[in-house]
């Protein structure tokens, strides 16, 4: 007999089986017996009944009874032979009985294989099993714990031969084919599995049973647009494959992901199979995608509105802004929600579209006006503001000042003031802050005094800024490399890019690079990323030939490269990936060329 190793009892022993607090609760429902806490013995389970005269009576529970509380409490201690010997009396006293109890043999012969894995006793289960088998043949979970012992023990003969008396003890049941292929699957036999399937199919023409191994057994395959197919089959009636679904088949390659496409969302429309193929373009990078397979259903439903609202948040954590917006806007023109509406005008906000915000807070909603005010009020200042119309911001700002508590007059005024640096209003920027608690508020005094050129001014509120967005964190790597404590030329580049001029920011950003010696790079790095195609490979190929040991050309090579791949010219992005790997072994950035690589070779899927 070939002992399985101990590693594999382990395995076993934490993934066959629900531990034994399970097995209790189900237990006190059986008995009706009232539930009390885990680490109460089973002599707390039950209070007998008080007579008449105020004793308490004798009530004896039955001896399978008391073993099976017994074995549960021996199991929670740790003495697993004590339980196994209980479990044991339990499974015989219950055979012997004219009419077994199944669910208590159940129970016990669970209970039983648990322990005696953990024992390091497996094939003492093999004849406990038969002699439950011999009394109720069709038993499923006697069965599969059959199966799962055997293939645990290596005994595959025996295990072919218990696949076959099952079959034959329930040969319209598609169990013995479901869970013979799903050992067959777990042992990597994935010809065999394919076989037993295929003829499960043949001999019960019920395709739909055996939907879910099927799917499992294509993935292992390779048999993508099989298994997609299998999968949304298998969803109709087994929705808890959704998650084996999503992880099975976002594996897939790139060159098959469109035949994957077009199985999920082909007609007719429905939720479970929309609902993997967005979460699929979300692991593949495609949240547009993601968004509009989930778009096509039918907002006259809550489990539709749920999956929106599920996708909304999901993109909102993602910083998906434009991509939650829609989701978002949707969910509002279903519903007219005024909490929905909120997201939708933010969601736009944040994407950078002041135009739609202002267009969706506009809109008519439900709820009180004075609901409605304080909640779209400081979105439509900021969208104003956003969009340069400084002078109505202003206005509406000033129709809202009076009564306002310094909480509620910051939170409104700092939009307000983020676009007078926008337009360039310094002046009117400083005198509004000075009137308020924003002097406090690093990030918002770091941004004013970069924009003035004052760069000690600038690092110091910025290191000290809550916020961690990238613009922040870029602006502060390239203020630790310069040494300057002022500059009015790096302060116009900066205020350009918050004015969305990138033109004008480049311009600045690469004049500024020539008088700044071995800080260059970092400018140079900040334009290219701004530029065109065309021009950014200039800048990234004068950060390498110029700045070969500086901080910024690991990561130009593979902006380089990844531009070059997007481009088609994959051979010349071979080139700069490989002399990344060479030249700069040890930078950060290595791993992902390495992946790059790979993926243009074809070794992984993208």
């Amino acid at each position: 007999m070939k002992e399985p190793l101990p590693g594999n009892r382990a395995a076993a022993r934490g993934s066959r089986l629900a531990p034994s607090c399970a097995l209790r609760a189900i237990l006190c429902a059986v008995l009706c017996v009232p539930a009390v806490a885990k680490a109460a013995p089973a002599s707390a389970w039950y209070q007998p009944p008080v007579s008449s005269s105020g004793s308490q009576a004798t009530v004896v529970l039955s001896d399978s009874v008391d073993a099976l509380v017994r074995g549960l409490d021996a199991e929670d201690e740790g003495k697993l032979q004590r339980a196994a010997d209980a479990y044991r009396e339990v499974i015989e006293t219950g055979l012997a009985q004219p009419q077994p109890d199944g669910d208590r043999i159940v129970m016990a012969l669970l209970g039983y294989e648990r322990v005696m894995v953990g024992l390091g006793l497996p094939d003492s289960v093999v004849p406990i099993i038969d002699k439950v088998i011999q009394r109720r043949p069709t038993d499923p979970v006697a069965r599969t714990v059959q199966l799962r012992t055997l293939s645990t023990l290596y005994r595959d003969d025996e295990l072919r031969a218990a696949f076959l008396a099952w079959r034959r003890a329930a040969p319209d049941n598609a169990a013995p084919y479901r869970e013979y292929a799903r050992i067959m699957l777990q042992r990597g036999r994935t010809l065999v599995a394919d076989t037993i399937l295929n003829e499960a199919a043949r001999v019960m023409r019920r395709d739909a049973d055996l939907a879910g191994e099927t799917a499992q057994l294509n993935v292992s395959m390779g048999r993508w647009e099989a298994a997609a197919k299998s999968y949304r089959g298998a969803l109709a009636t087994q929705p808890w494959l959704e998650t084996a679904g999503l992880m099975g088949l976002q594996r897939a390659p790139g060159e098959a992901r469109d035949s994957i496409r077009n199985v999920l969302a082909a007609e007719p429309v429905n939720m479970p199979a929309r609902r993997m193929l967005a979460g699929l373009e979300w692991a593949w990078g495609e949240p547009r995608r993601a968004w509009s397979a989930l778009a096509a259903l039918k907002a006259n439903d809550d489990s539709t509105r749920a999956a929106w609202t599920d996708f909304a948040n999901q993109a909102e954590a993602s910083s998906a802004w434009s991509v939650a917006r829609d989701a978002w806007l949707a969910l509002f023109n279903a519903d007219s929600q005024l909490e929905t509406q909120y997201r939708a005008a933010d969601a736009a906000l944040s994407a950078g579209d002041a135009a739609d915000a202002l267009r969706i807070v506009n809109q008519k909603s439900s709820g009180p006006d004075s609901l409605r005010k304080q909640l779209l009020t400081p979105v439509r200042l900021a969208a104003l503001a956003e969009a340069g119309d400084v002078d109505e911001a202003r206005r509406l700002f000033e129709t809202l000042d009076k009564g306002l508590d310094p909480l509620a007059r910051s939170g409104l005024l700092r939009p307000l003031v983020t676009g007078l640096l926008r337009v360039g209003n310094l002046e009117r920027a400083g005198e509004m802050i000075r009137d308020s608690d924003l002097e406090y508020d690093d990030e918002l005094m770091g941004w004013m005094a970069l924009y003035k050129g004052d760069l000690a001014a600038a690092r110091r509120h910025l290191v000290r800024a809550a916020s961690r967005r990238t613009e922040l964190v870029d602006a502060l790597g390239v203020l630790a490399r310069i040494r300057l404590n002022s500059s009015a030329t790096l302060g116009s580049a900066y205020l350009a890019l918050a004015r969305h001029d990138s033109a004008s920011a480049i311009r600045h950003f690469v004049s500024f690079a020539d008088s700044v010696g071995s800080a260059a790079p970092a400018l140079l790095a900040q334009a290219a990323r701004l530029s065109a195609p065309a021009a950014a490979t200039q800048l990234r190929n004068r950060i390498v030939s110029d700045y070969p040991s500086s901080p910024e050309a690991p990561g130009a090579l593979l902006d380089w490269a990844r531009s070059l791949k997007s481009a088609g010219e994959n051979d010349q992005a071979v080139e700069k990936l490989e002399q990344l790997l060479i030249n700069y072994t040890d930078s950060a950035l290595a791993p992902q060329a390495r992946r790059e690589l790979e993926i243009i070779k074809g070794q992984v899927p993208p």
